[in-house]
């Protein structure tokens, strides 16, 4: 029967038909691309201007920047009022058919808009009296809570290095910071490490005697931190720059506070009666 059926050109319909091939899928942007997460935060541009730095690269291909500056521009296309180029129009539908935030040549410098969230913005100091010649002459650089770590289990801070604290801390001085107070706030807070089973068995056993005496890991730890920000402190005044840190029990560990010299970027807390003179 099946001979005669491909003879006459009969398909056989108890049989069934192949699937069909699944669609090709269509190059989409990753999450980890179209997410990306900065790891420095600059000034705005209207705020401040860096001035430019010459490097080694840029001394090594000066001969050929001279040799191109001599080749005479080409002429501009005139602009047609209301034509719109392809990259333009591409650019433009890319977010409706993703579905997703298209990434822009302008940087990271854009994902903050400039206010008291911003990694750069100075803050009134509240750890000093507000009528008191440090109130008016210092501010304060936040550096805020990553809550993408480890949520609320023990704090973590954002490696997020604000341009505002060059030259008082440098950049490598602040991930050496960072991950340092990083990883000493996961040993002491860290509720599944073994430290933290045995100073509950101990609290127990000893009717908490042993969390009143303070013998836990969590305060030997806590007092370890805080002896090493002093001596953070004591290093950067050494070197003579003014900033300084602030413990983490003053800020209850949700900020981490430098205080920084005035910079006159705060037109926020203009109106603050104390800043006035």
């Amino acid at each position: 029967m099946e001979t005669f059926n491909k003879l006459a050109g009969v398909r056989d319909v108890t049989k069934p038909l192949p699937p069909p091939p699944p669609p090709i899928p269509h190059d989409e942007p990753s999450e980890q691309t179209v997410s990306r997460r900065a790891s420095r935060a600059s000034l705005p541009r209207d705020l401040h201007r860096s001035p430019s730095r010459r490097s080694l690269r840029s001394s090594k291909h000066a001969p050929s920047r001279r040799s191109q500056e001599q080749i005479p521009p080409l002429p501009q296309t005139p602009h047609t009022p209301g034509f719109v180029t392809a990259r333009e129009a591409s650019a433009e539908s890319e977010p409706q058919q993703t579905g997703r935030p298209s990434i822009t040549s302008a940087g990271s410098d854009e994902e903050f808009e400039w206010g008291p969230s911003h990694p750069c913005f100075p803050h009134v100091n509240p750890h000093c009296l507000p009528d008191s010649e440090e109130y008016r002459n210092t501010r304060v650089i936040r550096v805020k809570r990553d809550w993408l770590v480890s949520g609320d289990l023990y704090p973590q801070y954002q490696n997020l290095y604000p341009d505002i604290l060059d030259p008082l801390v440098s950049d490598t001085d602040f991930r050496f910071l960072i991950t340092n107070l990083n990883t000493r706030l996961e040993t002491i807070f860290n509720p599944w490490a073994v430290s933290a089973w045995v100073d509950a068995i101990l609290g127990v056993l000893t009717g908490f005697l042993w969390d009143d005496f303070g013998l836990t890991s969590t305060k030997r730890g806590i007092k370890d931190l805080e002896s090493f920000i002093e001596r953070w402190n004591r290093q950067k005044a050494g070197e003579s720059q003014d900033v300084r840190l602030i413990q983490l029990r003053r800020t209850g560990f949700m900020s981490l506070d430098f205080i920084v010299p005035d910079p006159g970027l705060d037109s926020v807390d203009a109106d603050d009666p104390h800043i006035k003179e």
